[in-house]
C-alpha cells in the first residue's frame, strides 16, 4: 500500500489519456529486446514475466504482447504473465482489457495472466519465480509522503527549497532501493528487469527535471485554491507531489551499492521522448485541443494524490475542488499554451539477478 496516490483513474480514463506514457514504452523497444535478449530461461521452460504497475493494462498488456514474441521462439512451455498494482487499482478494467482484441492473450492463448494487488516497495510474488520483470513510468512514484515537510509555496523536486528537497530525495533514494530489493528476491537467476521512469540530468545550473514546467502549472493552481481559502496552506505546506525524477547516478547508487552481490547493472541512461500533446499542437494549431488533452492526460495521472494529500483537506466536495483546479489548468493552458511545456527526460535502468 502507499499513503501517496490510490493510483491512476479508473473507468478506461487513465487509458484513454496515457498516450505518452504509451510513447515512453515505444521508446524503449530495443532496450527491450535486449533485456529479453540477457535473460537467462530456466530449464524447465517455466518462465514467467511481470509488470509492475499495470494500471488498466493499456500500456501495460502492450509491452508484454512484444515480451511474449521476443521470448517465444526461445521457450517451448506456456508463459505465465503477473500484473502487479495497488490493491486499489482498476483491476477490473484490467480485466477487460485482457479479455479484448487487442490482448496478447488473443495472440498467445496458452499464457496465463495472475494479478498481484499490492504495492511494489515489497515482494509480490515468490522468490525467484520472475525471468522478465518490466515497469514503465511508474517507478518515480514514492511510497508515501516525506514527513515533516514545509514547503509554503512549491510542490515538486525541481523547486523545492533546499532543505525539503533532502527529505524528497532522501525519500525517493529509500523507496528505489526498497523495489530494486524486492525485486533482487523476486528475479530468477540471471533473471532480467528493465524500468522506465521519469529522469533528470543531475545538472545544479540549470538542474533538468523531467515535467518541471507541467508541475510549476499544478502549483500556480495549488496556490490559487490556497489564496481563495478552498484549501488550508497547512495541507499544502505538508504536501508534495510525490513523484521524484532520478539522475543517472541515484538509479544506479543501490545497484552499484548496497544490493551489488544480487544485481549487476546492464544499463542506466536518460533519452528524451516528445510530448505527443506538443506535437498535436504544432501540427494542427489547435490550442482548445492542447489544452483540453493536457489536462485530461495530467488529471488521469495526478487527482488520486492530490485529492488525498489537498483536496480532501478543502472546503466542500473533494470532487468539485478537483474539477475547478483542473479547469483553471486548462484555462491557463488554452491563454498560455507554450507556457508550460512537458520536457521529459526519460530514465531506463535493466538489471540482472546473479546467479
Amino acid at each position: 500500500m502507499t499513503d501517496a496516490t490510490d493510483g491512476m483513474v479508473g473507468d478506461g480514463y487513465y487509458d484513454a489519456h496515457s498516450t505518452f506514457q504509451a510513447k515512453v514504452a515505444e521508446s524503449g523497444a530495443e532496450l527491450l529486446e535486449q533485456a529479453v535478449q540477457a535473460a537467462t530461461l530456466p530449464a524447465d521452460g517455466s518462465v514467467v514475466v511481470a509488470d509492475y504497475g499495470c494500471g488498466e493494462g493499456r500500456n501495460s498488456i502492450a509491452t508484454v504482447q512484444s515480451v511474449l514474441k521476443l521470448i517465444a521462439p526461445r521457450i517451448t512451455g506456456s508463459p505465465v504473465v503477473l500484473h502487479s498494482d495497488l490493491p486499489t487499482n482498476d483491476w477490473a478494467g484490467l480485466a477487460t482489457n485482457l479479455a479484448g482484441e487487442g490482448s496478447y492473450l488473443r495472440t498467445f492463448p496458452e499464457a496465463r495472466a495472475l494479478f498481484a494487488p499490492c504495492g511494489y516497495f515489497q515482494r509480490v510474488t515468490m522468490p525467484a519465480s520472475i525471468t522478465i520483470g518490466t515497469s514503465g513510468s511508474a517507478a518515480h512514484w514514492l511510497s508515501g509522503q516525506p514527513p515533516g515537510l514545509d514547503m509554503p509555496r512549491s510542490l515538486y523536486r525541481s523547486d523545492a527549497p533546499l532543505a525539503e528537497r533532502a527529505k524528497i530525495l532522501a525519500q525517493a533514494s529509500r523507496d528505489w532501493e526498497a523495489f530494486l530489493a524486492a525485486r533482487a528476491e523476486e528475479l530468477q537467476p540471471g533473471g532480467v528487469l528493465l524500468v522506465q521512469m521519469l529522469g533528470s540530468d543531475g545538472r545544479d545550473d540549470p538542474l533538468r527535471v523531467s515535467a518541471a514546467g507541467l508541475l510549476r502549472l499544478m502549483n500556480e493552481c495549488a496556490l490559487q485554491l490556497v489564496e481563495s481559502g478552498d484549501v488550508p496552506k497547512e495541507a499544502y505546506a505538508a504536501y508534495c507531489f510525490p513523484v521524484v525524477p532520478r539522475t543517472v547516478e541515484e538509479a544506479a547508487a543501490p545497484v552499484t551499492g548496497a544490493l551489488a552481490d544480487r544485481l549487476e547493472l546492464l544499463h542506466c541512461g536518460l533519452a528524451t521522448v516528445p510530448s505527443p500533446y506538443q506535437q498535436a499542437l504544432e501540427k494542427t494549431g489547435d490550442v482548445a485541443a492542447f489544452a483540453k488533452h493536457y489536462t485530461a492526460f495530467t488529471r488521469a495521472f495526478s487527482e488520486s494524490s492530490l485529492a488525498r494529500g489537498v483536496f480532501a483537506f478543502g472546503q466542500g466536495d473533494p470532487a468539485k475542488l478537483a474539477d475547478k483546479y483542473y479547469g483553471m489548468m486548462q484555462s491557463a493552458l488554452a491563454a498560455k499554451p507554450d507556457g508550460y511545456p512537458f520536457d521529459d527526460l526519460t530514465l531506463a535502468v535493466m538489471v540482472r539477478r546473479r546467479d
